[in-house]
C-alpha cells in the first residue's frame, strides 16, 4: 500500500511537470526563431501572437514548443 502511494505521488509530480514548458526549453527551442521573426516584440502574449503568426516559418523544435503552448501548456520558470 505504501509503495502504491509513493508511485502515485511520483506519477502525479511527473505529469504536472510535463504540463508546462520551461523558460529554458522555450529559449533553447525558439530563441533563434524569435530573433529572426519577432525581433523587437515584447515577451508574453505579444511574443506568443508573433510566434503564432509566423508558425509556418518556425524551425521544427520551435514548432513543437508552439504546439504545446497551443494545446494549453503554460510557461514555467522550471
Amino acid at each position: 500500500m505504501r509503495n502504491s502511494v509513493y508511485i502515485a505521488a511520483i506519477m502525479l509530480f511527473a505529469t504536472s511537470q510535463a504540463m508546462a514548458v520551461s523558460v529554458w526549453e522555450l529559449s533553447q527551442s525558439c530563441g533563434d526563431d524569435a530573433k529572426l521573426w519577432c525581433d523587437g516584440v515584447a515577451y508574453g502574449e505579444a511574443m506568443q501572437t508573433c510566434i503564432d503568426a509566423n508558425y509556418e516559418k518556425l524551425s521544427e523544435p520551435c514548432r513543437a514548443i508552439a504546439d504545446r503552448l497551443r494545446a494549453g501548456e503554460e510557461v514555467s520558470l522550471f
